[in-house]
């Protein structure tokens, strides 16, 4: 079954994506002022999808008392909600401008007059869609293995083999 690999590959991709956007949404908010809602979003974006995204799938792909398919696929989606809205609300803020107009880094609350921290936002964005998209395809699959299982199995469940053979008691 290509999905027993592909979740796990696709989950261990969004892990590098998502330490790319803690690394650069972290600098950025250590640089200079705290107080941007946007990457503070972002940043709880990235570490929801790590702790939740990636850590949670990849055990639940491995532990078979964590994989319930609903609680799967509500986490990717979830994923996908939170990394879509942090990207569109970095994007939203930095207005797509270029890094080299010294009015516009001076004026913009993120960027806050610094090419260097305009960059790393626009990496973040970046960074933060692909992530995003790599959520969508988690939902796919997830939803593609709990339509083949049920929704509230574990991991495994269905292939075991019925009893059958020597009648109860109370079939007698």
């Amino acid at each position: 079954m290509p999905n027993k690999f592909l979740d796990p590959a696709l989950r261990g991709v969004l892990f590098v994506f998502l330490v790319i956007v803690l690394g650069l949404t972290a600098s950025l908010i250590a640089d200079r002022d705290r107080t941007n809602p946007q990457v503070n979003f972002a940043l709880f974006a990235s570490v929801f999808g790590l702790a939740f995204g990636f850590f949670y799938g990849i055990f639940a792909a491995f532990i078979q008392f964590l994989a319930f398919p609903i609680v799967l696929v509500a986490i990717d989606f979830l994923d996908f909600v939170f990394t879509f809205a942090g990207a569109t609300a970095l994007a939203a803020s930095i207005r797509a401008h270029s890094c080299g107009n010294q009015e516009f880094l001076d004026h913009n609350p993120i960027t806050q007059g610094s090419g260097d921290r305009c960059r790393r936002t626009q990496a973040a964005i970046s960074f933060l869609y692909f992530a995003c998209f790599l959520s969508i395809a988690q939902i796919v699959i997830s939803t593609l293995n709990m339509g083949a299982s049920g929704a509230f199995t574990r991991g495994g469940r269905k292939n075991t083999t019925p009893r059958t053979g020597v009648p109860t008691m109370t079939q007698v």
